[in-house]
């Protein structure tokens, strides 16, 4: 079976709205997009830095929404960077930190940040490219 451009444009935008999606919950249940994350919803200051992973998936779900609007590379390796990054901070907390492995969270942001990756390559054209 071949991955046409339509394919991947459809499952980028899925993408952007299951991290929008994420990112509203976190700016209006904050409680609910804890849960979701497994994680308990803190309190005070730790609620407020806690509140900064909304912050990353608004980012992340801006960078893919202006890679299908513009088709510019680097606006989904942005993106992709940010998910991955997830991923990495993740497996270290569990490596060096003592916490739990959450497996399926991992493997949830390498698939997408490796998604929006392979989509800069399929469906971005270079700024170089437009002039």
């Amino acid at each position: 079976m071949q991955v046409g451009r339509w394919d991947v444009l459809a499952l980028v935008a899925i993408i952007a709205l299951f991290m929008g999606t994420n990112a509203a919950l976190w700016l209006l249940v904050p409680e609910r997009a804890a849960k979701v994350l497994e994680m308990p919803l803190l309190t005070g200051a730790g609620l407020s830095s806690q509140m900064d992973i909304g912050a990353l998936f608004l980012g992340a779900a801006t960078f893919t929404i202006l890679a299908l609007i513009t088709r510019e590379r680097p606006w989904f390796i942005a993106a992709g960077v940010l998910i991955l990054g997830a991923a990495a901070y993740r497996t270290n907390a569990f490596l060096f930190h003592g916490a739990e492995f959450l497996g399926h969270f991992v493997a949830i942001e390498v698939v997408i940040g490796t998604v929006l990756i392979f989509a800069s390559r399929a469906l971005g054209s270079r700024r170089e490219d437009k002039s």
